[in-house]
């Protein structure tokens, strides 16, 4: 076996248009902001200028992370490479809350109720009424493992859907490969969750920003290193996450 460490990048997709009216998304299939599509080429940039080149591109199945990704393969002149999806990549489902703006929900749930939901391990949103429930066709759905559209989730159920992705895609990283994978905010927090074994303070307080490739050295042991990943700009970095942090969180 290769000494070679493999690297994962995590990349967050760009803003979407909902990201931009400050609602909540969740499982709504929207398209990339224009801010969001100059953030996909950023994080290529990065990625260009650093020489982190994957071998395998995954990504959610969304539009505005299958945009990302697509943007940033055919910056890094990838654009034969094959892009996988994957639906245990997908968003969180923020139940009734699917829409709604943020500053409206902030005022429906109370300050706690509202960080609860948005920010712990274990809230979950009430299900939405299901003549509100779009209909999306980017994912097929496994009607036994993928939560009914409109249901809502905790962040724990969306670790559970993305931990069997994470371990399938640890032996191509044993193995020294370079695996991309875009997603989402609460997604991707999961997929750190699972990779750092953060414990429920530090996955309250994770924010990751929005087209910011973040990597992790994987040993041919499977070990991830350094525990949180490097930023290939971590000064851009840093600041967007407390940005985030100051609106509420990812």
């Amino acid at each position: 076996m290769t000494s070679h460490p493999g690297a994962l990048v995590v990349v967050r997709h760009g803003e979407s248009t909902l990201n931009a009216a400050r609602r909540f998304t969740g499982r709504m299939d929207v398209d990339l902001s224009d801010a969001g599509v100059e953030q996909a080429h950023a994080a290529a940039a990065l990625l260009q200028g650093c020489d982190v080149l994957p071998d395998v591109l995954v990504s959610s199945p969304m539009l505005r992370a299958r945009r990302t990704a697509e943007v940033i393969r055919t910056d890094l002149g990838l654009a034969d490479a094959p892009l996988e999806l994957s639906w245990r990549l997908v968003e969180r489902d923020y139940g009734c809350l699917t829409g709604m703006a943020k500053h409206h929900a902030r005022e429906l749930l109370g300050p706690e109720g509202f960080m609860s939901l948005r920010r712990t391990l274990h809230g979950t949103p009430p299900p939405a009424a299901p003549e509100t429930v779009e209909p999306s066709d980017c994912y097929t759905e496994p009607a036994t493992e993928l939560s009914t559209a409109g249901a809502g989730e905790s962040l724990h159920d969306v670790i559970a859907r993305v931990g069997p992705w994470w371990a399938g895609t640890v032996p191509v990283l044993r193995r020294g490969g370079t695996v991309l994978v875009v997603a989402h905010g609460n997604s991707l927090r999961a997929l750190c969750a699972l990779i750092d074994d953060l414990d429920e303070r530090e996955v309250q307080e994770l924010n990751l920003p929005p087209g910011h490739p973040l990597v992790y050295d994987i040993a041919s042991d499977g070990r991830a290193s350094p525990r949180g990943g490097r930023y290939l700009d971590p000064t851009s970095a840093h600041r967007a996450a407390e940005q985030i942090a100051g609106e509420g969180g990812t």
